[in-house]
């Protein structure tokens, strides 16, 4: 059997569709399966096992920049996809471009959400067969439904990202914590006040506390962190995902944002703590026993706005919006002390 998925982003959708794949290869370990997706993925896409072929296209720049060198790179790839020919082609993503990608692709028609379930309704009129599945569920049980409806078959409870293999060589260092603090939108980040005392609460513990930043901006914002509490450290150049993936599944605990990077440390079964304002865990939150998506106990009545600008904040403000900057530091690390003894108590068995 030969399946070809369709999801080309971001990167919490991609770790999101782990667990379908490790699914597929559960029932039908004969199975091919070969993923297209943005080129700037294929990285972690590569990571999981069970993915036979990594194709990366570049829609992104194409459409931006729509001139003839783009449309000659858009038919050698569509050329190359159409070289293999297909038992299922699936578009995971339910949206208008990701099933034109899937049209170009050969084989026997497409699968994908009914227009009740898709993201862009739309975008069925590209499928030859669509399945209802809830979409008042969490991105991965979805995702997992619907591959589990195209192939006949009822994903199991239990998830399985599946990539942890990979970093096996990697020791765990009980004492190392992980900070992510940046994210890409200003009203998901939290008070650079409350990562101080955080950092400081975390120090004073015993524990090591690495920042990871990936822009000039979060750079400062480690920077002064760093500042207030110096034994914290961060790395002096901006790290591959793969070095990335290395710290977070060798720390003891990470704390993040509403970003790909808290989402891949949840993958990788690192107890992980994700701090939540402006946008809403509960579709596309962090997922597992290890896991924990933390938000103010009395929510705003404007939680979640969805919004990259906070209404109560002067335009272009880089100020911390309340729903985040009213969490604070002592209820973060309660929260992360908890998930780490879970993970670390000892396994009682009983008759």
């Amino acid at each position: 059997m030969r399946i070809l998925l369709v999801k080309m982003s971001s990167m919490g959708d991609i770790f999101h569709t782990f667990p379908a794949i490790s699914d597929i290869k559960n029932h039908f370990p004969d199975a091919e399966i070969d993923w297209v997706v943005e080129d700037s993925f294929k990285e972690i896409v590569a990571w999981h096992p069970q993915v036979r072929k990594v194709i990366p296209l570049q829609l992104r720049r194409w459409v931006k920049q729509r001139d003839k060198n783009s449309w000659r790179e858009f038919k050698a790839w569509r050329q190359a996809v159409r070289s293999e020919t297909y038992d299922f082609i699936i578009d995971a993503q339910g949206l208008l471009k990701s099933a034109f990608i899937a049209k170009n692709a050969r084989g026997n028609g497409i699968d994908g959400y009914d227009k009740n379930s898709a993201r862009e309704p739309v975008s069925r009129w590209f499928y030859k067969r669509t399945h209802a599945v809830d979409k008042n569920q969490h991105a991965v049980e979805r995702t997992r439904q619907l591959v589990g409806k195209i192939l006949g078959y009822t994903p199991e409870p239990k998830l399985n990202f599946g990539i942890n293999q990979n970093f096996a060589h990697i020791k765990k260092d009980p004492r190392k914590l992980i900070f992510i603090i940046g994210t890409s939108w200003v009203t998901k980040l939290w008070a650079t006040s409350e990562w101080q005392d955080l950092t400081r609460i975390a120090l004073d513990a015993g524990f090591n506390v690495e920042i990871i930043w990936g822009s000039s901006d979060e750079q400062a914002i480690a920077d002064q962190i760093i500042n207030a509490c110096p034994e914290a450290t961060r790395p002096a150049q901006r790290l591959s995902i793969t070095t990335i993936a290395e710290k977070l599944v060798g720390a003891a605990g990470v704390i993040g944002l509403d970003t790909g990077f808290s989402h891949l440390a949840g993958a990788l079964e690192t107890p992980t703590i994700a701090l939540y304002g402006a946008t809403s865990p509960l579709k596309v939150g962090l997922i597992g026993d290890h896991t924990r998506n933390l938000q103010l106990s009395e929510p705003l009545d404007c939680m979640p706005c969805h919004k990259r600008q906070c209404k109560w904040l002067p335009e272009n403000s880089r100020d911390t919006p309340a729903c985040m900057a009213n969490i604070k530091a002592a209820v973060v690390w309660s929260e992360l002390q908890q998930l780490m003894h879970k993970a670390t108590a000892p396994i009682t068995l009983t008759d």
